[in-house]
């Protein structure tokens, strides 16, 4: 009753509304559901009243939430003021932008670039201001030049190199030749000790920025480390190296340590890694390391490796990276120079020192399909296609050309098969020409390709012994050699350099070399592996001037093979991939056998960055002219052209993170002090795009704003409390008003998506409904009448409403005020208000002003039963804009869409205003008086009686309600179905609750309260959001992070205070496989029960990884047999065990990756000591793989006797070393070429 004496109209139906409200509020106060809704109201907002503010967080919080202390501290360089100078947003239009902005800013996706817009159009700003203030610039170069906030880390600016000798009097290393421009600028950077990113093409001279850093590292005294993707690049470097600086070069590798006091270390990354974990002393002396390869990032199994590192390096450690050519080298520079907080200067160059020529072989002859940088030439495809033609087919083209040749240099226009005669157009040369025409397209359909194989592969096919014969000649004839030969398949690769047994492409002297070199070779083996098939195959194919080289190849004959290719004694190497990531080995010319691969999941054509690192071994520095690459084409058509286009003209790789967690990473992470892994994964380059937008000065300024304007907006309203009359539970009429609303829109996007239209008669023209829309449209709890349903989904597209909203009349509350009313008054610029009938448009009747307007789902508070009978039409018309003022596309598109209709003309220029429509429903007939009232006007009167009647029966006794379950009914009874109806339920009782609020029923500034609340908790709620990204939960890998370290605490690796246990420590001392397994199998004892040759037998199945037999050989003994299935059982066990922690891993699916049992057996037998040649009969996999699998396993023996040692286990210390020695011997661990 005390919110109805403030309503203006004093009449006695308000004060009866008031004393039957109060009624009505008396008895449903004892509801004992009612009560408890309003306790839960309350207790929620006793929650929001004692939580810490967001200005006074407490210690613990804060270090959650780290870059929270950085917005408290930050100093904004652009305008030198600090955060106690932010002023909180006052007025309702400045928070709805703040709230607005912020909201933007919480969408991830666009973050990063709402940031950079805000800083974009404060500098814009700030040097209109000062662009002749010298002064000024001054202070913002020194403030630059000081930031820990830079908004990039990467730097192009180029250093004058004019003097090159004057900027670098005393270089560490003088070379015979004159350095390139973007070598010149490296060394230039290097004598600065900054760190630099170096992109340039294969065989660009970036070995020279590494060499230079070793030579200042022995001049300073102090350690360079040499980084590489893979050992065979570590021996090569080893062997180069020891060329330049003699003996001051050390190795260090899985299997040896030579020189591990030099001054410059050659170690793969993870070796380096290993070391920063362990904390060892040799990383205090280092100042450069140097990152070979970097495009190695992408690999997906060890390209998180390189991130690891780079995070952990120690800051006062410069850094050097060497990359092939890629497209976002600026972004993963930035990165680097953000994490390790210094800068990166990127040197790029696209300057190729021996330009590439690209052809196909097609029909004995190149064909040029790319000159240098220049663009694709279709005519050389085309001259290729045409080259791939059978003779007879070709020779029919021929004289097809040579007879319209005579044809248009006699005149003939009727056409050879003319029947009329020669020259004339009469209707027999008519009809001869036709005949000519269809003789031409029989003789076109004439030619069919073969028909064996699909069609659309005609271009795979591989070429016969006589198309390779043909194609090594025409290489030798034509000076190409020395020729790498690129096939995706070890098994290609022997299988052609078979077909060319009877090719000799060496000279006596060359062969007598290559022949004296490979018996030196082979006398580092024993006499029985000398005797080895593929020893014998290779030195006699070395002799000719071929080789092969491939993983499944020994390692001392790979070695030999790279080294007489490198010595011009090998003339065409055929090889795989891996030759051109790990060998540096310039040639003459690439020939590609195939520009398809299989990449472990199915073929695919090779990617532009892949086709140019290989392309990139043609053409020798100072040697050739230019480099010869080859496509070959051995099937019936060139591959399509599209094809070749993108994958010449293409875009290189992008650099992109492959981080990942794994359980040791997480481990020893936890053992150290300086890094946490949260930090780890903050620091990671997948993490880059959004820490860099969190953790520039815009955003944390930005937060603080928002959280002083809610602690402002708080402080006000509290002192407000005793002036909201009739409103004084309007915060928890808020919640319950919100939370009413969400259900609502979850329900009727369910009937609307199951049933659309009307939603089942919900929305149906002349319904009434009750809506909210505070901050929106001004109204509160409003009576609103539907006017258009929700438009299907097909028609969005011309029409200006959402194809879920509905267009209504709201009637507005009787204190509204418009706009322009407001805008008038404070003599504000005035917008053109919308037309009547259109959204938007205010108006008013019978004493209250009314809107047009779109009502979303959310904007629903409850859909009464009422239903009136109205004539839409006569009450709205669809404008050429929706809501939200943007114009449809078909607008634009139609040039007349913006002429007015004849209706809208005045009666001067419209004949038929006059005239009176007849014969239409609804519309008037010929006795209507021209001075009648328009219908339009009497429907519109008609709605608003209406809507005023049913906002006095909501405040008297409820509208009634209808029953949303008749929406449903006729649809499928499925489960989403059965539990809509709960869901009801629970609509019905927040409705109830709703109005048992004294807000529900006050008619004095509803609006204006409410409006405070909405945004002060949507302020409020997007802050909390806003925390919530600058804490550690919203890190893409965190969940992942939470899931691995309750299952390391369940198995017992840690405990609850995160220490890491005996088992994790044991964990800790495994790299090589699956740390988890093998650290069970040291504690359940199955290893203490077994030989050193069963041992290394059993843990060969975690280091093979080739899909082979997985079956185990009935003659292994049965202790053997019994511990590999019961390691099976634990690797089942754990992959349950993740399962269940919630990590996307199937128990079948992990036992099956992570054990592969195929050479258990060839494992067993080798170390009992049977000779190589022997084992080798056991298995199909080839002698490549066997070697590289059993030496990776003296690695693993080493870190399960380290294990031993951890857990204080001698028996089993002393079995892995016998194991270790059991294995190490004869050609399995030959002696490298290139060490000794």
């Amino acid at each position: 009753s005390d919110s109805d004496s403030d309503s203006d109209s004093g009449s006695n139906s308000d004060s009866n509304s008031g004393s039957d409200s109060s009624n009505v509020n008396n008895a449903r106060d004892n509801d004992p559901k009612i009560i408890s809704s309003k306790q839960q109201i309350k207790n929620r907002m006793n929650t929001i009243a004692t939580s810490t503010p967001a200005s006074k967080k407490s210690p613990q919080e804060a270090k959650e939430h780290p870059f929270m202390n950085k917005a408290k501290q930050v100093t904004i360089n652009e305008d030198s003021s600090s955060n106690n100078d932010i002023i909180p947003s006052n007025n309702v239009e400045e928070i709805d932008h703040l709230i607005q902005e912020l909201t933007i800013t919480t969408k991830s996706s666009e973050m990063e670039n709402a940031m950079r817009k805000r800083i974009q159009n404060k500098i814009q700003s700030s040097s209109n201001n000062n662009n002749n203030n010298p002064l000024h610039l001054a202070k913002k170069q020194l403030a630059e030049s000081r930031s820990t906030t830079r908004k990039s880390w990467a730097v192009t600016t180029k250093l004058p190199i004019q003097d090159f000798h004057k900027l670098v009097p005393n270089p560490a290393i003088s070379y015979p030749f004159e350095l390139d421009d973007f070598q010149k600028q490296a060394v230039a950077r290097l004598e600065r000790s900054e760190c630099i990113f170096v992109a340039a093409h294969t065989s660009a001279g970036k070995t020279v920025c590494a060499e230079y850093a070793i030579a200042l590292a022995r001049k300073h005294c102090t350690r360079a480390i040499y980084t590489s993707p893979i050992k065979a690049l570590s021996n090569q470097k080893y062997r180069d190296f020891r060329d330049t600086f003699g003996d001051d070069v050390g190795l260090i590798t899985g299997d040896m340590q030579i020189g591990a006091d030099s001054s410059c270390l050659i170690m793969t990354t993870e070796i380096l890694r290993s070391m920063l974990y362990r904390g060892a002393d040799l990383v205090r002396d280092i100042e450069w390391v140097i990152f070979d390869e970097v495009h190695y990032i992408n690999d997906t199994e060890r390209g998180v490796v390189w991130e690891e590192v780079i995070i952990m390096l120690p800051q006062y450690v410069n850094l050097i990276f060497l990359s092939a050519t890629t497209p976002n080298t600026i972004e993963f520079s930035d990165w680097i120079g953000r994490t390790k907080g210094r800068l990166v200067h990127v040197i790029r160059t696209d300057y190729r020192p021996v330009p590439l020529s690209h052809f196909l072989y097609a029909g004995h002859e190149l064909h040029n399909v790319m000159q240098g940088r220049g663009g694709f030439v279709e005519k050389g495809w085309r001259d290729a296609a045409y080259a791939l033609l059978p003779p007879s087919e070709r020779e029919r083209r021929e004289e097809e050309k040579r007879k319209k040749q005579l044809q248009k240099e006699k005149g003939i226009v009727g056409g050879v098969g003319g029947g009329g005669g020669t020259g004339t157009t009469g209707k027999k040369g008519v009809k001869g020409g036709q005949k000519g025409k269809a003789s031409d397209s029989k003789a076109r359909m004439a030619y069919k390709p073969s028909s064996s194989g699909s069609r659309q592969f005609a271009w795979q096919q591989s070429g016969s012994r006589q198309d390779w014969i043909s194609l090594v000649n025409y290489l030798d004839r034509e000076f190409l050699t020395p020729t790498v030969v690129f096939s995706f398949s070890k098994r290609k690769c022997e299988e052609i350099s078979n077909m060319l047994r009877t090719l000799d492409l060496n000279t006596a002297k060359e062969r007598n070399t290559a022949h004296a070199f490979s018996i030196q070779t082979v006398a580092r083996l024993s006499p029985t592996d000398a005797k080895l098939p593929q020893v014998l195959t290779i030195c006699e194919m070395v002799k000719r001037g071929i080789g092969v080289h491939h993983g499944g190849l020994l390692p001392i004959l790979k070695e030999m093979v790279e080294i007489l290719f490198s010595r011009n004694l090998i003339k065409v190497l055929f090889a795989t991939e891996t030759f051109a990531m790990g060998v540096n080995m310039p040639a003459r010319a690439v020939v590609f056998n195939s520009i398809r691969k299989h990449d472990g999941n199915g073929f695919r054509v090779l990617q532009p960055g892949e086709y140019t690192q290989m392309a990139g071994r043609a053409g020798r520095r100072g040697l050739d002219q230019v480099g010869t690459v080859i496509m070959c084409c051995f099937g019936e058509e060139p591959p399509p052209q599209l094809t070749l286009r993108n994958m010449l003209t293409g875009s290189s790789t992008k650099l992109q993170s492959q981080f990942r967690l794994t359980y040791n990473m997480i481990l020893n992470l936890l053992r150290v002090e300086d890094m946490s892994v949260e930090n780890m994964i903050k620091r990671s380059f997948s993490e880059f795009a959004t820490q860099r937008a969190l953790s520039t000065n815009e955003y944390p300024k930005l937060l603080l704003q928002g959280s002083k304007t809610l602690a402002k907006l708080d402080e006000n309203f509290e002192k407000e409390s005793d002036q909201r009359t009739g409103c004084k539970d309007v915060e928890e009429y808020y919640f319950m008003s919100h939370e009413l609303q969400v259900q609502n829109k979850a329900i009727f996007s369910q009937i609307y998506n199951s049933i659309g239209g009307t939603c089942g008669g919900a929305f149906a023209i002349g319904r009434v409904i009750l809506v909210t829309a505070a901050r929106k449209g001004g109204y509160v709890r409003a009576p609103a009448i539907v006017i258009r349903s929700p438009s299907p989904s097909s028609s969005v597209s011309r029409g200006a409403t959402s194809s879920k909203s509905a267009v209504c009349i709201v009637l507005l509350a009787k204190d509204y005020e418009p706009d322009d009313v407001r805008k008038r008054k404070r003599g504000d610029k005035q917008i053109a208000p919308p037309k009547a009938k259109e959204i938007n448009f205010i108006g008013y009747m019978k004493d209250r002003y009314y809107i047009i307007q779109e009502i979303e789902f959310e904007d629903i508070i409850l859909i009464s039963s009422i239903k009136h009978k109205i004539d839409s039409n006569s009450l709205f018309c669809e404008s050429g804009k929706n809501l939200l003022g943007v114009r449809n596309s078909s607008l634009e598109l139609n040039p007349f869409a913006r002429a007015k209709p004849m209706s809208s003309k005045n009666e001067f220029d419209n004949p038929f205003s006059n005239m009176i429509s007849s014969g239409k429903k609804g519309s008037l007939n010929q006795k209507t008086s021209r001075n009648t009232v328009p219908q339009s006007d009497q429907m519109l009167e008609e709605v608003i009686s209406f809507l005023l009647s049913a906002e006095e029966l909501e405040f008297r006794s409820s509208l009634g309600l209808m029953d949303l379950r008749e929406c449903m009914k006729g649809v499928k009874q499925d489960e989403e179905v059965l539990n809509f109806r709960s869901a009801i339920s629970r609509i019905e009782h927040s409705i109830t609750s709703t109005r048992q609020f004294d807000s529900h029923f006050s008619q004095a500034n509803l609006e204006k309260y409410y409006s405070i609340v909405e945004r002060k908790e949507e302020l409020r709620s997007i802050l909390k959001t806003l925390r919530h990204l600058l804490s550690n939960e919203s890190l893409r890998l965190f969940p992942d992070f939470l899931q691995r370290k309750a299952l390391l605490c369940t198995l017992g690796y840690i405990d609850n205070n995160d220490t890491v246990c005996v088992k994790g420590r044991v964990a800790c001392e495994v790299n090589t496989c699956e740390e988890l397994i093998v650290t069970e199998l040291v504690f359940e004892g199955i290893l203490n029960d077994l030989e050193p040759a069963e041992i290394v037998a059993l843990l060969s199945a975690l280091i093979f990884q080739e899909k082979h037999d997985n079956e185990l050989d009935s003659e292994l003994p049965e202790r053997l047999r019994n511990a590999c299935e019961r390691m099976a059982i634990i690797a089942t066990n754990l992959g349950s065990y993740q399962k269940d922690h919630g990590l996307p891993i199937d128990p079948k699916d992990y036992c099956d990756g992570a054990l592969k049992f195929g050479l258990v057996h060839v494992v067993y037998e080798w170390a009992l000591g049977v000779p190589f040649s022997k084992i080798c009969e056991l298995t199909l996999v080839q002698e490549g793989s066997i070697v590289r699998c059993i030496t990776r396993l003296d690695e693993l023996c080493r870190e399960v006797r380290n294990c031993a040692r951890v857990v204080g286990n001698p028996t089993l210390y002393r079995k892995m070393e016998s194991a270790s020695t059991s294995i190490k011997r004869d050609i399995v661990f030959a002696s490298s070429l290139y060490v000794n």
